[in-house]
C-alpha cells in the first residue's frame, strides 16, 4: 500500500476525497448514501472530527474536513471506508476491494484555497446543464439543481437547520449575509473555478463533470 505523504495535524484543514476501486459506482440507492453519511455523523462525533462540507457522487465523494484534536482524520475515515465497504458487499453479494485504495487528502494552507474548496464540492452535482443561453436562466437552473440534490451540504448553508451534518461557520463568516451579490450562495453558484487550484484534483479524475 502506498505510503501517505499528508500529515494530519489539529485545527487543520483538509480536502479528503476518494472513488469506487475501477471507477465502479459505490452508492447505488438512496440508503446507500444515507448509510454513508450516517456513518460519517457517527464517527464525527466519535473522533472529534467537523465535516465543513461534502458531497456524494455515485462514484466518488468529497469532504472538507476539520481536525479538532491530535485524534487523526485517518482514523475517521478508515471507520468510514471499512464499515460501508462491509455493508457494501453484504448488500450486493461481492467481494473485494470497494474503493480506489487510501483516501487521498491534502491540507488547505489558504483561505483562497478553502473557499475555492467549498464551491468545488457543492457544484459536484452541476455534471450537465443544458445552458439556455438566458443568464437568469442559467442561474435559477443552477440554484435548482444544487438545492434540490440530497446528498450535499450545501442546503445546510442556505438553509441552516438543527442537527446538520456539516459546520459552515466557519466558511460562512466570509460572506455577507445581508447583500446578497456578497453571499455565499451567490458565490457558489456564480462560481469560476481556478483551475491552478483544482488542477490535482482534475488530474485524477475527481472533477464534476
Amino acid at each position: 500500500m502506498p505510503t501517505r505523504y499528508v500529515t494530519f495535524s489539529s485545527n487543520q484543514y483538509y480536502h479528503v476525497y476518494n472513488r469506487g476501486s475501477e471507477k465502479r459506482t459505490i452508492f447505488q440507492s438512496h440508503r446507500d448514501y444515507i448509510s454513508f453519511l450516517s456513518r460519517a455523523k457517527e464517527n464525527a462525533n466519535k473522533f472529534s472530527i467537523e465535516i465543513i462540507s461534502y458531497c456524494l457522487i455515485p462514484n466518488h465523494f468529497h469532504f472538507l474536513l476539520k481536525q479538532t484534536t491530535d485524534v487523526s482524520i485517518a482514523r475517521f475515515m478508515n471507520a468510514i471506508q471499512l464499515g460501508y465497504a462491509k455493508y457494501f458487499n453484504t448488500k450486493y453479494k461481492r467481494v473485494g476491494p470497494l474503493f480506489q485504495g487510501r483516501f487521498k487528502a491534502k491540507n488547505i494552507e489558504s483561505d483562497e484555497y478553502l473557499l475555492q474548496l467549498t464551491a468545488y464540492i457543492h457544484n459536484n452535482p452541476l455534471t450537465t446543464l443544458a445552458d439556455s443561453g438566458n443568464t437568469k436562466d442559467s442561474r435559477n437552473h443552477i440554484h435548482r439543481i444544487l438545492m434540490e440534490y440530497p446528498y450535499s451540504s450545501y442546503t445546510e448553508y442556505i438553509q441552516p437547520t438543527a442537527n446538520m451534518l456539516s459546520k459552515p461557520n466557519s466558511i460562512l463568516e466570509f460572506f455577507s449575509t445581508t447583500y446578497p451579490q456578497l453571499s455565499y450562495k451567490a458565490f457558489v453558484e456564480e462560481y469560476e473555478p481556478d483551475y491552478e487550484v483544482i488542477r490535482p484534483i482534475l488530474a485524477n479524475g475527481y472533477d464534476a463533470v
